[in-house]
């Protein structure tokens, strides 16, 4: 690739980089929609040239032939073999006529190759300059498809999040403790017992979803609709459902991180994020103590689990419910 068809790549390149992260899927369309106009614009012209390019090489090769031709023939012409000395001076007058046409001819078709092969010249540096633009609105193209997808599927995320915590808003009771795993009756580990009764009875008596000691500090954090809890523990510890209920979101969402939603019944929710690894699906019932997945982080640092209770919406101040 020629250097400066490189440069204005990477400049391009450069500018896919520097797209503004806070686009709307609306924005990007709109921006999208004006590339595209420009590179339809540019891709029209690059064929026109093209064909001019083909039409002017084209036109060459016939001038440039019947420039030999003619050649070959003056050449005869002149040879001093060749002139007719005795034919008399009409006939040694026609031949020299005829050799002097024959030689402006010549004259003219060089001229008007060389004039040929300039405009092909120049079409093909309009040719290289049409490249150079295009090959960067290209980038930025597929660039803002990527840009408008990643925005869908966050926007889509967002309201799959949202959906979750309206997931029991016409229904008391959604929620199924007792629930079944393939083995039978799903048994809770670490000491947290199941509860046949509502979450709301739990207040006060919350257990944490993590075994053994750990350092609790109430936090409250940015994307956050109130205050939480982080919970300090070694990088894969289980991080278990502190109550029964139904898996309402299982992804990764924002600052959130990697999260997962236990819709408990009666609008109830538990928000437990920073997961290393999530092990349920939405839709899934759980019973208290089931594995959720696995506290993030790597090496000795310590993990974090951030952990959230939740009425509808509206995020609950933690630490009444773990009686702190």
């Amino acid at each position: 690739m020629p250097l400066a068809l490189l440069a204005v790549v990477t400049a391009g390149a450069q500018a896919m980089a520097d797209m503004p992260a806070t686009q709307g899927p609306g924005n990007v369309e709109v921006a999208a929609s004006e590339v595209d106009r420009t590179l339809d614009r540019i891709s029209r012209e690059l064929a026109s040239t093209e064909a001019e390019i083909d039409k002017s090489r084209t036109t060459a090769e016939t001038v440039r032939k019947r420039m030999h031709a003619r050649t070959r023939t003056w050449y005869k012409l002149t040879h001093v073999g060749l002139l007719p000395m005795g034919a008399g001076f009409d006939t040694l007058l026609a031949h020299s006529s005829r050799a002097e046409r024959l030689r402006r001819s010549v004259e003219r078709d060089l001229a008007n190759v060389q004039e040929l092969d300039q405009t092909r010249t120049e079409l093909l540096e309009r040719k290289q300059r049409l490249i150079a633009r295009k090959v960067p609105l290209e980038m930025q193209l597929k660039a803002m498809a990527q840009a408008r997808a990643a925005l869908q599927e966050a926007d889509d995320r967002k309201r799959a999040f949202d959906r979750a915590f309206a997931s029991t808003a016409g229904s008391d009771h959604v929620a199924i403790y007792g629930a079944l795993t393939p083995s039978g009756p799903a048994a809770p580990d670490e000491g947290i017992a199941p509860s046949h009764d509502g979450f709301r009875t739990m207040k006060g008596r919350l257990p944490f979803p993590l075994a053994g000691r750990t350092e609790v500090r109430m936090v409250n954090r940015e994307g956050a609709g109130g205050p939480g809890v982080e919970m300090h523990s070694p990088p894969g510890s289980p991080v278990r459902a502190v109550f029964s209920g139904r898996v309402a979101f299982s992804d990764e969402y924002a600052n959130y991180g990697r999260v997962v939603i236990l819709d408990h019944g009666d609008r109830y929710f538990t928000l437990s994020a920073n997961l290393g690894t999530i092990e349920v699906k939405v839709g899934d019932d759980l019973a208290a103590g089931n594995r959720l997945g696995t506290v993030g982080g790597s090496g000795r640092e310590r993990g974090v689990l951030y952990f959230e209770v939740r009425h509808g919406a509206d995020t609950l101040d933690p630490a009444p419910w773990f009686g702190l």
